[in-house]
């Protein structure tokens, strides 16, 4: 049976071929009525748009590149999730990489590169900015997730970590939280160092609220039972009243041990935080609170920069050049 073209659903929709050629490509040049036309004698005729096709016309892949590593963000691969249905809105394929180490993440990019996609998405475990300018030399514009770039050249799409400790901290501080305490294994990743700041300048604003820095062995669950039982083994009066945890494990850990006998701490004696959950967090302690990191939100805005680049006109300085490149910092939600 032979399959219908774009003529045939331009004929029974009552239009042009070049009207049907717009509803692919540049819809908002229809009228809404027309459009539904359109989608009508699509739907009867059982048209599929022809992508190799397309991709000759354009001279653009129909494929998203996206790169995560086991050792970038941990919500990376929900923020993957999210822009793989924004990508599938468009008509186009996420073809997802997840490596784990640095020379697997640089020979996804050539392979990418050399399958000439229309873009690449990269939560980076390496510096990748001076690499991806060469790609994008090439005619391919990129996205950084989960880290903010460098490069005044470079899109990306971050998360704002000082609005995030500053807006946690102002939630304990107004439940009445005094002593509070920052449990993490990492105080020198550039994230923890932009919640530190943020949890400090809400402290700068509240006279009598003290934090103290607790430093984990490691993130596990285990690591944040043992900083508890250490914690519970002080007078009362100089416990920390509020710990906000910098993994899920460190909080599930230390909940845990708070609420282990023979002295179980309650959430009047104790909040517990756990900065970064995804919004599937796995969590089920009812009593540890959860500042939720963008990661939907990051995947979605990565994929409308990147079509954007894509369909907007060459500014003078070139492809994908300096003329207004977007750099967003999405701020955390606490949700419980």
């Amino acid at each position: 049976m032979t399959q219908p073209t774009i003529r045939d659903v331009a004929a029974a929709a009552g239009v042009a071929a070049s009207t049907v050629s717009n509803y692919f490509n540049h819809p908002e040049k229809l009228a809404n009525t027309t459009q539904e036309r359109i989608q009508a004698a699509i739907g009867t005729l059982g048209f599929v748009p022809n992508n190799v096709a397309r991709m000759l016309r354009t001279k653009m892949n129909p494929v998203i590149g996206y790169i995560t590593s086991e050792s970038s963000a941990a919500g990376s691969l929900e923020a993957a999730r999210a822009a793989e249905r924004r990508v599938e809105e468009e008509g186009m394929h996420l073809l997802m990489a997840h490596c784990g180490s640095e020379e697997r993440e640089r020979s996804y990019l050539h392979l990418f590169v050399q399958q000439r996609v229309a873009g690449i998405i990269i939560a980076p475990a390496l510096e990748t900015e001076e690499e991806l300018s060469r790609i994008r030399d090439h005619g391919i514009p990129s996205v950084v997730v989960t880290r903010r770039a460098t490069s005044p050249t470079q899109a990306s799409v971050s998360t704002d970590h000082v609005a995030g400790g500053r807006i946690t901290a102002e939630h304990l501080i107004r439940e009445g939280r005094r002593r509070l305490g920052l449990l993490t294994n990492d105080l020198n990743s550039s994230q923890i160092q932009d919640h530190l700041r943020g949890v400090m300048s809400a402290l700068a604003a509240a006279p009598g609220v003290a934090l103290e820095i607790i430093r984990a062995l490691d993130a596990s669950s285990h690591a944040g039972a043992a900083c508890a039982d250490q914690v519970m083994q002080r007078p009362p009066a100089e416990q920390p009243d509020a710990l906000i945890c910098t993994t899920g494990p460190l909080a599930l850990g230390a909940a845990r041990a708070f609420n282990s006998p023979p002295q179980p701490l309650t959430p009047s004696d104790i909040t517990i935080v756990e900065y970064g959950a995804t919004a599937v967090s796995a969590l089920t302690e009812e009593h540890i609170k959860a500042v939720r990191l963008p990661y939907l939100e990051m995947g979605e805005a990565a994929v409308n920069i990147l079509f954007d680049q894509l369909t907007r006109t060459e500014p003078e300085n070139g492809p994908f050049g300096a003329s207004a490149i977007p750099q967003i910092e999405l701020s955390p939600v606490i949700v419980a």
